[in-house]
């Protein structure tokens, strides 16, 4: 009978020891996650903090750029306003599309910064008042590219770069650089398409005097589904008849 007593305590006093043990591991677990938890929200008040200094130093980047895209107009008087013209009528076709907020914003800039390439366009070239020689032609064709490796060090800016990128495309592939057709092109390169084609059928330049705006969606309704998008094309010479294409 003493053994069996003794046999018992001793389980006993294991058992207790176990269940201790297994409190103080618990504890000890209780411990380390409390530290990780302080660590983890330290961290992500760091990655918060880097955030938005990169995104500081986004905006002051492409302020920078606006800034360029602006003084570049301020050089030649033939384009001077071309871009904040482009970009309003973006923004309005965009919104009468019915596109979400953020993509209206996208291509707002996107129509803003649309030229922003030709600051690699040689001056001569940019602003000769006469034809343009092939040699010519194929370098003012270049700023599509050039536009899209400025703002390529901006992270987010995807959407914007490639409507840059491409509002030269046509919807029948004769366009540049790519030669792109119908749907290939990217939506906002389509419209900035449109609203670039407009601005300059609308405005005085060396070789023509400004069309008048009549006369300009009627031109722009015949390349309908040739040179720009057939539904893009359309909306803007509805949003045109009706006086809504304030720039």
């Amino acid at each position: 009978m003493y053994e069996l007593d003794h046999q018992f305590e001793m389980l006993t006093l294991e058992l207790e020891e176990s269940q201790e043990l297994a409190k103080a591991k618990e504890r000890l677990l209780l411990v380390h996650i409390a530290e990780m938890e302080v660590l983890y929200d330290k961290l992500n008040e760091k990655v918060n903090q880097l955030n938005y200094k990169n995104l500081q130093l986004n905006q002051v980047f492409l302020h920078t750029i606006e800034s360029l895209a602006l003084t570049l107009e301020a050089k030649d008087y033939y384009t001077k306003g071309h871009s904040r013209r482009v970009s309003r009528y973006c923004e309005i076709v965009a919104a009468e599309l019915g596109l979400a907020l953020e993509q209206q914003q996208e291509i707002k800039l996107a129509g803003l910064l649309h030229d922003i390439g030709k600051i690699g366009i040689k001056e001569n070239v940019l602003c000769k008042p006469g034809r343009l020689t092939d040699e010519e032609y194929s370098h003012i064709k270049e700023h599509p590219f050039i536009g899209a490796r400025i703002l390529k060090p901006l992270e987010g800016l995807g959407n914007i770069i490639n409507s840059i990128k491409f509002h030269h495309e046509r919807i029948d592939g004769k366009g540049y650089p790519f030669g792109l057709r119908g749907a290939e092109i990217p939506l906002g390169a389509k419209i900035i398409a449109c609203a670039d084609t407009f601005d300059a059928m609308t405005t005085d330049r060396p070789y023509r005097k400004a069309l008048k705006s009549e006369v300009a969606l009627t031109e722009i309704k015949k390349v309908a589904g040739e040179q720009l998008d057939k539904e893009i094309a359309m909306t803007f010479c509805q949003l045109g008849q009706e006086g809504k294409l304030t720039s």
